[in-house]
Order: structure tokens, then C-alpha cells, then sequence
């Protein structure tokens, strides 16, 4: 796999955040022409794993780093990375219906990363759950 980008970052700032995002997505954009619904799912899949990692993942600590890689697999095909220094999650509900959960925060919960899969060919999590990779493979038009 080629490396198209790479940075840890230490931060909470939305503006930040926005500005990682920005950069983030002119690699893409050098990488390939795009359409913009391919662009819009970037833009959305980077927002939510950032975000993720930052509110959920380190707990909103501005001390804490979330590292971010993307890798072109082939000239149609990305894999994003993003991994935060949090303890990690139980991810193996995503995807999946949890008809048990009870209240309005855990009924929001997760569903930034179900988004996320579906709009990705793949989404794998390291064994702790403070890691993401996910592959997405744009159409070719």
C-alpha cells in the first residue's frame, strides 16, 4: 500500500478538527478525480472517525493524540485509518440491531459508525477498539 497521508494530532478544537478534515481531503483529491457524491462520503467518513476518536475515544482530553493514515490500496481503492489513545469500545454491536438498548443516548450511540460502514466496502477495529480502518472503493464513472 502507498501512503497518501499521515499525522497524530492533539486537539478538540472544531476548528481544527475542520481544518485536519480540509487537508485530508485534498489528498484525496490529488489522489483522484472524484464526483461529489464520492467527495461527500469522504468528507463524511473522515469527519465521523475524527470526531469518534476525539469525543468518545479520548474523552474530549486535549492531551490525548488521535493518529490518522490514509493509504491508497489501488487507484480506485482507499483505506483510512484513525486511532485514539482511549481504552477502546466493544464494537462487535456494529451493524447489528440491539433492540435491548433503553435510553435515547445509547439508541444515538454508534451511529455515526454505522453510517460509516455502510458507505465503506470494509470496517475493521484493532483488538482493543480504539482503531479503525475502514476501505472504500469509489465507482469508476
Amino acid at each position: 500500500m502507498k501512503p497518501l497521508f499521515k499525522k497524530q494530532i492533539i486537539v478538540n478544537n472544531p476548528l481544527a478538527i475542520r481544518k485536519l478534515a480540509n487537508e485530508m481531503m485534498n489528498h484525496i483529491r490529488n489522489w483522484n478525480s472524484l464526483d461529489e457524491e464520492d467527495l461527500y462520503e469522504f468528507r463524511l467518513i473522515i469527519n465521523e472517525l475524527i470526531c469518534n476518536g476525539i469525543k468518545h475515544g479520548n474523552k474530549g482530553f486535549c492531551d490525548k493524540k488521535v493518529s490518522i493514515q490514509i493509504e491508497e490500496v489501488d487507484s480506485n481503492t482507499l483505506d483510512i485509518s484513525v486511532k485514539d489513545e482511549g481504552p477502546g469500545f466493544d464494537y462487535s454491536h456494529i451493524g447489528r440491531n440491539n433492540h435491548k438498548r433503553k435510553c435515547l443516548e445509547e439508541l444515538e450511540s454508534g451511529r455515526g459508525l454505522m453510517l460509516v460502514n455502510a458507505l465503506c466496502n470494509k470496517i475493521q477495529f484493532n483488538k482493543e477498539g480504539n482503531q479503525v480502518r475502514v476501505t472504500k472503493t469509489i465507482c469508476q464513472k
